[in-house]
Order: structure tokens, then C-alpha cells, then sequence
């Protein structure tokens, strides 16, 4: 039986569905409803509840999922500790106390950040992070005590940093976004950064949370292939059938300028999402090709679910 934490999330919905489909026994927990799923596949249980040990226990779970985390732009950031890091304690805690044998931590590939600044750290596997906010550094800390579990007790700990997550009419940020030049033809860069893009697509994505059940290590999950920043535009926009228009903004005003209206609440993008259209996140992934297999969906098949799939 596997446990799905976040079943209500972007990923858990799509995840808690093919799982319905392909017959996979398992159970989700959120703190929201999700009402698509059956009574006896969900349960609304906040990761932190001590009570999640008897939920494991009283419903057979032997592998767990862990998808739960705040992804909410604005948060106070003691609350984002508390759900993100107890939680996640909560449930590493509960996984040894009734005996779950594997755990599948969904972390991100944001936690490489900008990997060309000093005073960053280098996991166990002497990888250089720059975790840029509190998000990314959750996720490191997340990582490392989920780690510390696997060395203390006899668990299967498989870390997954998934690339920008997409499907079929877009994907929280990057993905909306390329949705939108594909209609209005517009987007912009900063200056003359253009950084490679990885994605990866959600069923791929799902396909690695379950074949990484049972395995040790860290991995990176992406599609095969990389496309520049501005290449992704062109040829959303081309396949989207408009022209591409490109809009080069200096970096540092645009930055300011977009802080500055993020502390007034008038604009919704963090500055942080801005700064990173100049970071260079991308990964080898042979080590995950030869543990986890292959992915079905090239980058450009991404684009195009994307592209196609937001047509109305």
C-alpha cells in the first residue's frame, strides 16, 4: 500500500488519478479536500498529526510518497517551517515507528540555484546547492533529514529533484507561461541571459515516483534533451501560430522595479522567479536513465502537450 502525501496538490490530484486507473493500491492525505478520489482511497490528515501513525498502520502502508509542501508565494515563514520541515519529521518519524520500509521524497531542482555565487554547500553526494529562498532551502533540509533516516534505520530513502513540472495545457509557472506566449505571442528575458530549461512531464514524473520505491540515492528527474529559455518561446509561439516577440529587459531595474511592486501586493511575481530566468539548473541525468529508466516525453513533446493542450 503507498501513501500519497499532498493528494490534492498539482501533482498529487494527477498522481492520486493514475493510480486510480492503473489499479495501484493506495491511499492520499492533505489538509484540503480532494474530492475526485473515493472515501477509501483519501483522508483530509494534516502531515503533521501524530495521528498519521495510526493511519499507517490501521491501512497496511509499506511505501510512501512525499509530495507535501508549501508552495504558497507568500507565507509566514514559521508556519512554512512548521508544515514543511515538522511534517516532514512527522512523517519520517511515523514510517520508522510502524515499520514503513520506503520513502520517496519529491524535492527540486530549484535547490541547485545559482550555482556560479559563493557561500552555498555541497550535499553528500559533493553536488555545489545555492538554494535561493526558503522554499529551495526546505527542500535541502527536508533532504538531509530524510537522509539521516535512511543511515539510522533500515528504510529506503529516493530523493527525486524534479526539473519544472508540466502536463497538458501548461504547469505552475513556467509552464503557464509558456502557455501564454503560445496565444499572445509575447515574453520577455533578462538581457542576454538565456539559460537551459529541462522539464520534465507530470506522467513521467509519476512514473518515477513509483519505480524509485525501494531505491537509495538522489536523482534527478527531467526529460532527456534541453531547449535555451528563449528557444522555448519561439517554438511555443510558433506552434501556437503567432509571431514570437521577444522583450529584453535589463536586469537589475527589472528586478528592483518588481520587488518593489511584490512588497505593495501589486504585482504576483516574486522577484526571486525573475532572477532565476538567468540560472543554469540543469543536470546530467545518466544516473537516473540507468536506475529509473526512461522517460516517455522528449522536451519538445512537452511543449507541445503544453501548447496544444491549452487550445480551447
Amino acid at each position: 500500500m503507498i501513501l500519497i502525501t499532498g493528494a490534492a496538490g498539482h501533482i498529487g490530484k494527477r498522481m492520486s488519478r493514475r493510480f486510480l486507473r492503473d489499479g495501484i493500491d493506495f491511499v492520499g492525505i492533505d489538509c484540503v479536500d480532494n474530492f475526485e478520489l473515493p472515501e477509501y482511497r483519501f483522508a483530509k490528515l494534516d502531515i503533521r498529526d501524530p495521528a498519521l501513525g495510526d493511519f499507517i498502520e490501521n491501512n497496511g502502508v509499506d511505501s510512501i510518497i512525499h509530495l507535501a509542501f508549501c508552495t504558497k508565494l507568500k507565507m509566514d515563514p514559521r508556519k512554512r517551517d512548521d508544515i514543511d520541515l515538522n511534517g516532514s519529521r512527522n512523517i519520517a518519524e511515523c514510517a520508522v515507528m510502524k515499520g514503513v520500509r520506503n520513502i520517496v521524497f519529491a524535492s527540486s531542482g530549484w535547490v541547485y540555484g545559482d550555482r556560479t555565487r559563493q557561500g552555498g554547500l555541497y550535499d553528500r553526494e559533493g553536488t555545489y546547492l545555492h538554494p535561493a529562498d526558503i522554499y529551495a532551502e526546505n527542500k535541502v533540509k527536508a533532504e538531509e533529514m530524510f537522509l539521516k533516516v535512511a543511515d539510522e534505520h533500515a528504510i529506503n530513502i529516493a530523493i527525486l529533484r524534479l526539473a519544472i513540472v508540466c502536463w497538458e495545457g501548461g504547469g505552475v509557472g513556467l509552464g503557464d507561461m509558456i502557455r501564454a506566449a503560445s496565444k499572445s505571442s509575447r515574453f520577455f528575458t533578462l538581457a542576454d541571459k538565456n539559460p537551459p530549461i529541462q522539464l520534465v512531464h507530470v506522467d513521467d514524473m509519476i512514473d518515477a515516483g513509483v519505480t524509485a520505491i525501494g531505491k537509495k540515492g538522489i536523482f534527478d528527474i527531467t526529460s532527456e534533451g534541453t531547449m535555451t529559455l528563449v528557444e522555448l518561446f519561439y517554438e511555443a509561439a510558433k506552434l501556437g501560430g503567432v509571431k514570437p516577440s521577444c522583450i529584453r529587459l535589463p536586469e537589475k531595474p527589472t528586478v528592483f522595479m518588481v520587488a518593489a511592486l511584490w512588497k505593495l501586493n501589486l504585482c504576483p511575481v516574486p522577484p526571486l522567479y525573475i532572477k532565476m530566468y538567468g540560472y543554469d539548473i540543469t543536470r546530467d541525468v545518466h544516473k537516473t536513465l540507468a536506475v529509473l529508466g526512461k522517460p516517455k516525453y522528449t522536451i519538445q513533446q512537452i511543449l507541445k502537450e503544453i501548447v496544444r493542450g491549452g487550445k480551447s
